[in-house]
């Protein structure tokens, strides 16, 4: 579909400086590293969650970790176990839920399990931000609750724990605020490994970018640093379980393939869903060497069962795509034709298609469980809440988030939130747009080439945040250009003769057409 082109045009300036400048972006934003990270002890309530985390390692209580059964809880699970592991704990436990069985949040379950087995110290990771009665009822059973998380708070109100560490809190000091879960529990262990005196895992950097990246975070400011250290020193990371990954993994010498990389693990680790609050990813996490190939290859089988779930999805989405484009879109999978876990995904493919808010609905354990997906100029957060009459609980990020409801609700969640939708209407045109880096002609296409020799690698990661750039160039004339300028989806696109203005990215090592348009055409 065709989109609105914002763009600037600067023909004084090299591809790279119209980058720049059409970005704003600072020399601090291309060179920082883990030097410039800001002053961990400002972050509220660190200090007092690292006291008590050495107290009951000292008294030898019991721990438990409560994770979130996505990269990014995985992740920030093995990293507090096996720093507990490596001060001396030998009492700490770990408990990930799995979403497509158990429900979403805290539930009666596992808060009796705590009290039968006289858990004395709950740790959340990657959640707990909006789980006021279970945290509540946990901390009146007499355990103490560490919530390490980095969700929106809503109405500026936490749950009455012992401590929470999210640097969202409105009085919260640390400057960054759009942290991954992984990337607190990074600042937690640095500071109980500055506070003991002890060794800090250098792997486990690595492990910080793949939750960050697998999470979808902003690379900017804190997560690009962390990233951009794991890229630019991909050999020095020696992890047992990442040497066991390599043998199924791409050959990583660029930047590109390097990002690649991390999907692969991505895709693999994310496989590893079991019952009764086990993971087969953290088994591999923390199984010994000897075992660690065995577990891998059960994850890659796993994978490739995931990877035919995704193809059946993907064709089952162009059926069911909107043929007219309006301001929003929410679709009931009411027959299971897609895998709940995929429900996310494939809201997210409808909302970057089409640049509008979607929203996707299945059945679950006898409740309704959605997920929702938005491009900039819309917080689902806020549309949720403008709902919430209607739903049982609901949280998540600006443009990622998701609530259960009763079956009875549908119909009236659906009109309420239309009627948000219809405030916005004006924010959602606004952002369906393509916002353009750089300006050149087919004649300067040299231009380009001098970016990628000399600039490209500078900009990497892209992602949220700092996207891909996008290209126009003007004055294409495929007959003429093609064998030059070899653009990927234009042979069946534009006429041999005609000259056209071209929007287009460069992936990997290839030119993609993203859009295109007659020189007529009034831009």
């Amino acid at each position: 579909m065709k989109f609105k082109w914002s763009y600037n045009e600067n023909r004084n300036l090299s591809i790279f400086e119209q980058i720049l400048k059409n970005r704003k972006i600072s020399e601090s934003f291309l060179y920082s590293s883990l030097k410039d990270l800001p002053d961990m002890s400002l972050m509220k309530d660190l200090d007092k969650a690292v006291e008590r985390i050495i107290s009951a390692v000292h008294k030898k209580e019991k721990i438990i970790i409560y994770g979130h059964d996505d990269m990014d809880g995985i992740t920030s699970t093995y990293l507090i176990f096996d720093f507990l592991e490596k001060i001396g704990s030998q009492n700490h436990y770990y408990y990930i839920p799995n979403r497509q069985l158990d429900c979403h949040g805290i539930q009666k379950k596992f808060i009796e399990k705590l009290e039968q087995e006289k858990i004395e110290l709950l740790i959340t990771v990657d959640g707990g931000i909006s789980e006021f009665d279970a945290i509540h009822e946990i901390q009146a059973n007499g355990t103490d609750v560490i919530i390490t998380d980095h969700h929106l708070i809503l109405d500026n109100k936490i749950p009455d724990a012992f401590a929470v560490i999210n640097p969202k809190q409105r009085d919260c000091n640390y400057p960054f605020k759009m942290l991954a879960g992984v990337g607190v529990i990074y600042f937690l262990i640095r500071k109980l490994a500055e506070r003991l005196h002890t060794k800090f895992d250098k792997n486990y950097l690595f492990w910080v970018a793949v939750g960050s990246f697998a999470d979808k975070v902003p690379l900017e400011g804190v997560n690009r640093i962390f990233i951009k250290e794991v890229l630019d020193n991909w050999y020095s990371f020696n992890d047992l379980t990442l040497k066991k990954l390599k043998p199924f993994l791409r050959t990583a010498l660029s930047y590109h393939s390097r990002i690649y990389v991390i999907n692969q693990i991505i895709r693999i680790l994310s496989s590893g869903r079991m019952k009764g609050g086990q993971n087969l990813t953290m088994n591999l996490f923390l199984a010994p060497t000897e075992e660690k190939e065995i577990i891998v290859r059960k994850l890659i089988d796993r994978q490739q069962i995931q990877e035919e779930a995704l193809s059946k999805s993907r064709k089952y989405l162009q059926q069911i795509a909107p043929e007219k484009t309006e301001h929003h879109f929410i679709y009931f999978d009411k027959n299971g034709e897609i895998p709940i876990e995929l429900l996310g995904y494939c809201a997210s493919q409808i909302s970057k298609t089409y640049k509008i808010p979607a929203v996707f609905l299945c059945h679950k354990n006898g409740k309704i469980t959605g997920e929702g997906r938005c491009t900039e100029g819309f917080n689902l957060v806020d549309a949720f809440a403008h709902c919430q009459e209607y739903l049982i609980q609901f949280g998540g990020h600006s443009q990622a988030a998701g609530f259960s409801m009763k079956k009875k609700n549908i119909e009236q969640f659906q009109n309420k939130f239309k009627e948000f939708v219809q405030l916005k209407e004006l924010e959602i045109d606004e952002n369906r747009r393509i916002n353009i880096d750089a300006v050149f002609t087919s004649n300067d296409f040299n231009k380009f080439d001098d970016y990628l020799q000399m600039d490209y690698q500078l900009l990497q990661p892209f992602g949220k945040g700092n996207p891909n750039p996008y290209f126009l160039m003007k004055n294409y004339l495929p007959r003429r250009d093609y064998q030059k300028v070899k653009i990927k989806g234009s042979n069946n696109n534009l006429l041999p003769d005609e000259c056209y203005n071209v929007v287009f990215k460069f992936k990997g090592s290839s030119l993609k057409m993203v859009d295109h348009r007659n020189v007529n055409y009034l831009l």
